[in-house]
């Protein structure tokens, strides 16, 4: 008989602290922060090196755009553009930017190239993070992905407030993600965000001595420590 009593109100107790979790995340995604971001995306593009020639490609052919056919992803503002080089080398630079509350952290996190691309013909023949290439910037994730043999070499952000958000499982967030993130973040979960993707047919780490990487990497608004 105490065992019948102790499980009922131990299941009760979950129950509650449950459905207070998914209270607060409700709560949490009513409030907005104010912006830092105030500027276009397509300021933050440094102009091509001596050489080199810069392309404007239309959003809709990322492959993140692709794969979110049927699917709004709301942002604010969106660009994508190749960098080519004289010995037709190709730097791709994508950037999508969320104004608080514009969209779920969750839902952006959703169309990652783990996702997107997988879903879109390319295999994932590698992951890893970008901590050890660029230690003075939010660790991001390292990949490279292949299609008909050809490999692309891909480092992408998703940042969140003043956080690089990282859900840790290759792919889409797992379905307890609005409870870790509200202990994670507390209650404020409409915060901004930037989706940062940087793509070659070379390892990107070879763009960093030389060409437009390093001065596009200092332009954008990194969340502070």
């Amino acid at each position: 008989m105490k065992d019948s009593s102790y499980h009922r109100t131990a299941l009760f107790v979950a129950a509650f602290l449950l459905l207070t979790a998914v209270l607060l995340v409700a709560y949490g995604s009513w409030r907005e922060s104010k912006p830092r971001f105030t500027a276009r995306l397509v300021d933050l593009m440094p102009s091509p090196p001596r050489g080199w020639v810069l392309k404007e490609k239309p959003i809709a052919e990322s492959a993140e755009m692709q794969e979110a056919v049927g699917e709004l992803l709301n942002f604010d503002d969106g660009i994508f553009y190749d960098y080519i080089s004289p010995t037709g080398d190709r730097l791709s630079v994508y950037l999508a930017y969320w104004s608080p509350g514009r969209m779920s952290h969750r839902l952006v996190a959703g169309h990652t190239p783990d996702v997107c691309w997988s879903g879109s013909g390319w295999r994932k023949t590698q992951s890893g993070d970008t901590s050890e290439v660029l230690p003075a910037l939010p660790v991001g994730e390292a990949r490279i992905f292949e299609a008909k043999d050809t490999p692309e070499y891909v480092w992408f952000w998703h940042l969140v407030g003043a956080e690089s958000k990282r859900y840790g499982t290759g792919f889409a967030p797992p379905w307890y993600s609005p409870v870790t993130d509200l202990f994670r973040k507390g209650l404020n979960q409409r915060e901004e965000q930037f989706f940062i993707r940087i793509s070659s047919n070379k390892p990107l780490d070879t763009f960093l001595a030389n060409g437009p990487l390093p001065e596009l990497l200092s332009r954008i608004p990194w969340p502070k420590p």
